[in-house]
């Protein structure tokens, strides 16, 4: 069989290259949601974009800070630096502030740090260590959009999502879910090299208490199972007046080799979420495996910081009153745009995932706007429904690229200014209205 490309031409790129060409056009994609942001009156006409996760409610801050820093660049801020791997005063900030915010049990040093151009290209590297093509990763379901292609697109990592069914998956009885997940896939033929942990989770904005993270870890510990535990949202914990709400306790805050051999547990952390700079594409690993962090080290060439990014980031880090206030401040109005997106929510009768305290978003259910109509199952009816808001100009990210175990489920991301959010769900409701609501 001959692999073409759009134009039904014989393609010239390799199997690999024409697999990912043959994918979808992302960059038509991102163009018509990332291609702009909504302003009611600077820019009125793009599609008002609800479902990308950053924290809209901090950029001002952001930048205001770097702009009173004043900073001046001379010409070794445009050298490569002290190697591919984030400079040592970037990874002494990131171990200072990991000491200070994550309380490990052992202390961080600089020298057990990774840094590379965000946490994309981190798992990107890490899958290509740990797994071989067709090895497997576990995922949850829900997961975070990205995890899939983040270990699969060309680590070539398998993603397992395991379904909890109507169970708890914040529970210690959860484990049981996880271990027929990797059972199945054994049974396949798939190895099972590695387990997803996004804590706090995303999409559904929990934390996971500790004696979960602890069975967690001796579940991976029993069937030599890597732990990677993505921590990216973890100073974005906020205040919930919801009994079931968990606080955040990080995997590395307690002896942790109690339960898991050192060897087989990684923390991966970043700036895009929690300092609300997506821009800087700082991602950092921590790892006592010294054979992945070589790994690691040994292509981070194709993920390398930058220094101006490596400048920038350092200079927040290094500003601990500045940044205790930023954070502060961040999950204050994380809290109020929290509370105002559900109370939006709730006077139309759209249901959300109760107990969510971190992270941007919420997991709403629209299954009851699914129309028949539009399709013999409810994905179909799902990426209908996506469809039309596109079409009046509101986007949400759907669940079936979320790994949802039902269809009709959305991420709602609330951290914008008030009359952005407003205007989202205003959009979003007029879709479901439209449909013949219920």
């Amino acid at each position: 069989m001959t692999l073409t490309n759009s134009s039904e031409k014989p393609s010239t790129l390799s199997k690999r290259g024409a697999e990912l060409a043959s994918g979808p056009n992302l960059k038509e994609l991102a163009k018509a949601i990332l291609g702009g942001t909504w302003d009611p009156v600077d820019n009125p006409d793009v599609i008002l974009n609800i479902g990308t996760a950053e924290n809209h409610l901090m950029l001002d801050d952001v930048a205001a800070f770097i702009n009173s820093k004043n900073l001046k660049l001379n010409g070794s801020a445009f050298d490569y630096g002290e190697g591919f791997w984030g400079s040592s005063r970037l990874r002494k900030g990131m171990a200072k502030f990991i000491n200070r915010h994550f309380h490990p049990h052992t202390p961080i040093t600089t020298d057990e740090l990774s840094c590379s151009s965000g946490c994309t290209s981190l798992f990107n590297m890490i899958g290509a260590a740990l797994g071989d093509p067709g090895d497997g990763i576990l995922l949850t379901m829900p997961s975070y959009v990205a995890f899939a292609n983040d270990f699969g697109l060309t680590a070539k990592m398998k993603p397992i999502f395991v379904p909890f069914q109507d169970a708890d998956q914040f529970s210690p009885d959860s484990i049981r879910y996880y271990e027929a997940a990797r059972q199945k896939a054994e049974d396949s033929g798939t190895h099972i090299r590695a387990l997803m942990l996004c804590h706090p989770h995303n999409p559904l904005g929990k934390c996971y208490p500790k004696e979960t993270l602890v069975a967690l870890m001796e579940f991976c510990n029993k069937h030599k199972i890597h732990l990677i535990a993505d921590e990216i949202y973890a100073m974005s914990v906020y205040e919930v007046p919801e009994p079931t709400a968990v606080p955040f306790t990080s995997v590395l805050s307690f002896d942790y080799s109690q339960y898991i051999d050192p060897d087989y547990l990684h923390h991966t952390y970043g700036m895009s979420k929690d300092f609300a700079c997506g821009g800087l594409r700082i991602g950092t690993l921590w790892s006592w495996n010294k054979d992945l962090v070589r790994a690691v080290s040994a292509i981070t060439q194709f993920s390398h910081t930058g220094q101006i990014d490596d400048l920038y980031a350092s200079t927040i880090l290094e500003d601990e009153e500045w940044l205790d206030g930023f954070l502060a401040t961040s999950r204050k109005r994380l809290a109020a745009s929290n509370k105002l997106a559900k109370q939006l929510l709730d006077e139309e009768g759209i249901k959300y995932n109760k107990g969510a305290n971190a992270g941007f978003f919420l997991w709403i259910d629209l299954g009851p706007w699914l129309r028949e109509e539009d399709g013999e199952n409810g994905w179909e009816r799902e990426d209908k429904l996506l469809q039309r808001m596109l079409k009046l100009k509101v986007f949400l990210t759907s669940g079936k690229g979320q790994g949802s175990e039902k269809p009709g489920f959305f991420r709602l991301v609330f951290s914008h200014k008030e009359v952005v959010l407003r205007e989202g769900i205003k959009r979003l409701v007029k879709v479901l209205r439209d449909d013949g609501a219920n």
